[in-house]
């Protein structure tokens, strides 16, 4: 089974206009998407977009958790969040015209020490060392980086394969207890390692390589439209990127969608290669559909049989 934690979910609300905003002014909005949201659960949406099952935890609060938790329900994904006092967050991502978003973040619920030893009882449940964790977001409000870090330790401890996709100030404090997959972007990969962002695949693989030496068993460095490069142990490094197509109508969500293919690849026994093919593929279809909406098990394969593999 996989479990995805996502320690500070959202729901997440898409504004498509047609205009250029007017700031102090009205504006309209042509087209409108609510979804669950949260990197974790869209790691989870795509693994059920994909046919896969996931159990999907974290924290959530009053009635917008709730409303989560329904959302969750109703696309058939499972689900044993701890309840916290606060609300889940509302994130707004307002898509402009030329393609551009701004995105309108909340802070989320605090999660209090108590909420937290609830949370790791829930946690206990699932050690299994069949079982794949996927840890993904940021540290949430009034959680410490010691309290995060515990996290991984005892998932670590107890045999489980894991998958951290975090932001890179504190991917810094993991790669230590040595993750299973970590899943930097151009942004995070930049602030892990101090080197200039970029979407060169040979600059990338630079400033990915020494992530190994610091503990990371494998890297995926995703490059936007440009592909990403995976490094696995004692394999030459890979580059993928899907042949061009249709704009992309939302790049937000496809870092999550290209988690969601790693694991479900993984569960499923991928080779190395397969893995990174369908993970570049699930994420590039994905960016072909509005809002944070998953691409299916076909759209993934249309895009997968145009990747092309690159040794490095």
């Amino acid at each position: 089974m996989i479990i995805t934690i996502t320690l500070n979910p959202a729901i997440d609300r898409t504004l498509i206009v047609d205009e250029p905003i007017e700031f102090g002014g009205v504006n309209s909005v042509s087209q409108s998407y609510v979804e669950v949201g949260g990197r974790g659960i869209n790691v989870s949406r795509a693994i059920r977009s994909l046919g896969g099952e996931s159990i999907a935890m974290g924290f959530t609060g009053g009635n917008n958790g709730r409303s989560l938790k329904d959302g969750l329900t109703a696309l058939g994904i499972m689900h044993d969040f701890t309840d916290v006092a606060g609300e889940t967050r509302v994130n707004t991502q307002i898509v402009h015209p030329d393609g551009s978003h701004t995105d309108l973040n909340e802070s989320g619920a605090e999660v209090m020490d108590d909420d937290y030893l609830r949370f790791i009882e829930k946690l206990e449940l699932y050690l299994d060392p069949q079982n794949l964790f996927v840890l993904c977001g940021r540290v949430p409000r009034g959680m410490k980086l010691k309290q995060y870090l515990k996290i991984i330790r005892i998932i670590k401890k107890a045999g489980c394969p894991l998958l951290v996709d975090c932001d890179g100030d504190t991917l810094k404090h993991v790669l230590p207890y040595k993750p299973d997959f970590i899943k930097p972007n151009t942004t995070e990969l930049a602030k892990l390692t101090g080197n200039p962002r970029t979407h060169d695949p040979e600059e990338a693989l630079v400033s990915a390589q020494p992530l190994m030496e610091q503990g990371a068993q494998t890297v995926c460095a995703s490059l936007g439209p440009n592909g990403a490069i995976f490094l696995f142990p004692d394999e030459k490094p890979l580059y993928l990127v899907a042949e061009a197509g249709p704009a992309d109508k939302s790049a937000v969500g496809s870092g999550d969608a290209m988690v969601g293919a790693i694991a479900h690849a993984y569960n499923q026994g991928m080779s190395n290669e397969e893995l990174a093919k369908f993970a570049v593929a699930m994420g590039t279809a994905s960016a072909k559909l509005p809002g944070t909406q998953m691409a299916t098990m076909k759209q993934a394969y249309e895009v997968y049989e145009t990747i092309k593999v690159y040794t490095m």
